[in-house]
């Protein structure tokens, strides 16, 4: 397996810098009113827009979730999810499912129930490529509270690279948006030889400090990076620039300030 999908964060405590976030997020989970609005995670690729949606997610439909706002790991909801088959948790990738339609059959399933009873969250990863016509369908769900309770009857979380492209009446039916930033360097390189360890990866900081600004924070690449240089053996600096071809880059730049540009 490799190391990207063995340790993509599966907690909130895995989660690399955006406490600010997360902190807003366990209060939601532990006040119970997950169901009450939906979400927005904005940010660049590879900061955990995703990551952040499916544990939010987890940890509403936990039947029994911790006092720090983590899902609970036992409940019949929680080893569904482990199973990767939830009734109640739907993934959809809005690049490949952004026509009315496909809100359409949406909003029809909200007129049945789960075998379970309970209730159902959607996730729509690149959700600024839903069609206008798709997100007019689930307006007025997103609104609707049900019977007797404040919650809404359709709660989505979606997950987005470009929010500016989200139609104001979708970013009015959610809770403000959650701005997912590049974590710092020195967060990623923490989190980078914390995994080295578990691996019995020797390395260096310097050059796992190196690979978080080489890989522009996008912490999946920094975990990629990592796993090609160890087949050379430590992560050290020298291995580090040798696999990413760092030094052919500074061979680069000689030539052009040679050439006075």
């Amino acid at each position: 397996m490799s190391l990207d999908t063995k340790y993509r964060p599966h907690v909130f405590d895995d989660v690399v810098g955006q406490q600010g976030t997360i902190e807003i997020l366990r209060k939601i989970i532990c006040g119970g009113t997950g169901f009450q609005q939906s979400y927005i995670f904005a940010g660049p690729h590879g900061t955990g827009k995703t990551t952040l949606g499916r544990i939010l997610a987890r940890s509403i439909l936990c039947e029994a979730p911790n006092k720090d706002g983590n899902f609970c790991g036992d409940c019949i909801s929680c080893r569904a999810f482990d199973l990767n088959a939830h009734e109640c948790f739907i993934e959809i990738d809005a690049a490949t499912n952004s026509g009315k339609a496909d809100m359409k059959e949406i909003v029809e399933r909200l007129e049945y129930s789960t075998f379970s009873g309970r209730r159902r969250l959607y996730l729509f990863d690149e959700s600024h490529q839903l069609s206008k016509d798709a997100l007019d369908a689930i307006l007025k769900p997103m609104e609707d509270q049900l019977s007797g309770s404040e919650e809404r009857k359709l709660v989505c979380i979606f997950c987005t690279t470009e929010p500016e492209k989200m139609r104001r009446t979708i970013l009015s039916r959610c809770a403000p948006v959650f701005q997912v930033r590049k974590p710092p360097v020195e967060d990623i390189s923490k989190r980078l030889a914390y995994i080295c360890e578990q691996e019995q990866i020797e390395f260096e900081v310097e050059a796992l400090s190196l690979i978080a600004e080489i890989s522009e924070a996008h912490i999946r690449d920094c975990l990629k990076a990592v796993e090609g240089v160890a087949l050379l053996g430590a992560v050290t600096r020298e291995h580090v620039v040798s696999y990413l071809h760092l030094d052919a880059n500074s061979e680069f730049v000689k030539v052009l300030l040679n050439m006075g540009i």
